[in-house]
């Protein structure tokens, strides 16, 4: 049996590296996929916490304080569809006030006609 050269172990070793780079690339990336789909699942359930004890709780601070955030950050219209109980504020406050005066509130850190941040 011949020997291998050293050219010929060179290559071998090489190819088996990429071998386990392409293994470890692909292991990393399902343990990234995996981490992403479990937080998604962690804020699908906080989520869903919250909104129960929302809508539970229509006195309490805490309902006060959710709405206020939602109101404040829920910023485009189809996201803020989403909560009927933010739509009729927007009816309601557009009903009540005039056309712009350039005095509307505008939320710390962000400037007339800068656009929204993405969420």
């Amino acid at each position: 049996m011949p020997r291998k050269t050293t050219a010929d172990r060179l290559k071998t070793l090489r190819d088996k590296r990429e071998q386990l780079d392409a293994q470890l690339r692909a292991l990393e990336a399902r343990n990234k996929q995996a981490e992403r789909k479990a937080d998604t699942r962690r804020k699908v359930i906080a989520g869903a916490l919250a909104l129960e004890h929302y809508e539970k709780n229509p006195d309490s601070e805490f309902h006060r304080i959710l709405f206020r955030l939602l109101d404040e950050y829920v910023l485009r219209p189809h996201d803020r569809a989403l909560f009927p109980e933010l739509t009729q504020v927007d009816t309601e406050s557009s009903a009540q006030h005039s056309p712009s005066t350039g005095n509307e509130f505008i939320p710390a850190g962000r400037e007339i006609g800068s656009p929204s941040p993405a969420p």
